[in-house]
């Protein structure tokens, strides 16, 4: 591969993990939103879809995480495994900081 390739595959790469990043933070919203609380199983249906997917979302951005590192490794083998740990805190404070923005953002005047 050209070094123009490579770029353009990391480049890619970077732009579908920050999507799935969002949309974890996004999952963790809108189950604050629907099923207020924490618990260990789920009230319903929905909200067990709404778990699954947060898994979903998870794994995949762990994934893309690891192949981010693959491709960043062939340049710089200091970079290596730099966004699987970063994948793994963002997706580890998904759920917490999407409650707490929901309970702030639900606690103003006029919030949802």
């Amino acid at each position: 591969m050209s070094q123009n390739q490579i770029q353009e595959t990391l480049t890619l790469l970077k732009k579908v993990w920050t999507v799935f990043a969002l949309v974890l933070y996004y999952l963790a919203i809108q189950n604050e939103h629907h099923f207020p609380g924490q618990r260990e199983d789920p009230l319903g249906e929905g909200e067990r879809l709404l778990w699954i997917a947060q898994r979903v979302i998870f794994f995949g951005l762990l994934s893309l995480g690891f192949l981010v590192d693959l491709v960043r490794m062939r340049e710089d083998r200091s970079l290596a495994y730099q966004y699987l740990f970063l994948s793994l805190v963002v997706g580890g404070l998904s759920g917490p900081l999407g409650t707490v923005q929901y309970k702030i953002l639900a606690a103003l005047p006029g919030g949802p």
